[in-house]
């Protein structure tokens, strides 16, 4: 039977020099910082931002800050350990998701996003801002640094840091005064994020059955079939929350009209449900900037008021 020797730590009159000699080539430096004077030690960038790339989150002014916001430090770094959301500012409304990943410097940090939604204005055209959710603090920090002050599309883009709390505000602030139809629209592209297909200047009168007939023909769409998504968006939240966080018990199709604008608008808006993404892109290239049934609707008698513009939603 071998005999385990106890730790150099536990035999009786081993000195300091003796256990650092005993420590192996990989761990002597750690065992050596500790013994370094403060002026030694390389300085730390100033700037919050300085400190993403070490994953650190105090920050010089950490306490001056938790004195100004009238709580705790140990409150403080909760709140920062809660910050996993970054809102970007300023994007072209052409911006997709992977151009979104594309800022982040490294692979780690890109691989680490959770998911993006973008802010729609009630057309449902991007409103040039997204917010950029991860599961660690630490990555969504660099993913700030990396993305502010950045050029994309020619626009100068901004990124800051949101809490939990303040993600919920923001979309409450956003979205809680819009009508309850539009939380439907928002929760199928939730669950069916790149494979929905909004399409823009389609007669008001035409109905989703006539449509869905038109396009099932030439393209793989959804079927029939009950819908039971989570009602996790706060459109209409502000003045009736009632059902937000249950289910939806809706049968939808391939195609769902969207709410008019306005009462007197010639033209209205439909979500085409596709099985693929690839699918959705073969849809937005046939049909962007084509006139709607032309021989029905004719051009010269409309003067062009029925032209289509199609995007996928993300």
């Amino acid at each position: 039977m071998t005999l385990l020797r106890a730790p150099l730590s536990l035999c009786p009159g081993t000195s300091m020099q003796s256990l650092r000699a005993a420590l192996p080539p990989s761990a002597r430096p750690l065992a050596v910082a500790s013994s370094l004077s403060p002026s030694t030690i390389a300085p730390t960038p100033s700037g919050s931002r300085g400190y993403a790339k070490q994953g650190l989150l105090d920050t010089p002014d950490f306490y001056e800050r938790a004195k100004a916001e009238a709580i705790t430090p140990s409150q403080l770094r909760s709140n920062l350990r809660s910050e996993k959301d970054v809102l970007l500012s300023g994007l072209p409304i052409t911006a997709t998701p992977a151009d979104i990943r594309a800022l982040a410097r490294e692979t780690k940090t890109a691989n680490d996003i959770g998911r993006i939604e973008y802010i729609y204005l009630k057309s449902l055209v991007p409103s040039s801002k997204a917010l950029v959710t991860f599961s660690s603090p630490v990555r969504a920090r660099m993913f700030e640094a990396d993305a502010h002050g950045r050029i994309v599309g020619g626009k100068y883009l901004s990124a800051s840091l949101r809490s939990v709390k303040e993600r919920e505000r923001f979309f409450i602030n956003t979205y809680g005064s819009w009508p309850a139809e539009f939380q439907l629209p928002f929760d199928l592209i939730e669950y069916e994020n790149g494979k929905l297909v909004l399409l823009r200047g389609i007669p008001r009168d035409t109905f989703e059955a006539r449509l869905e007939e038109r396009l099932a023909n030439r393209y793989d769409l959804k079927p029939q079939d009950r819908w039971r998504g989570k009602r996790c968006s706060y459109a209409g939240y502000s003045y009736d929350t009632r059902g937000h966080g249950g289910s939806h018990d809706a049968v939808l199709g391939g195609v769902l009209k969207l709410p008019r604008l306005h009462i007197d608008a010639t033209t209205t808006s439909f979500i085409v449900r596709c099985q693929t993404q690839s699918e959705a892109m073969r849809l937005v290239r046939r049909w962007h900037n084509t006139y709607f049934a032309p021989a029905t609707f004719d051009i010269q008698d409309t003067a062009g008021r029925y032209r289509v513009s199609a995007s996928i939603l993300y």
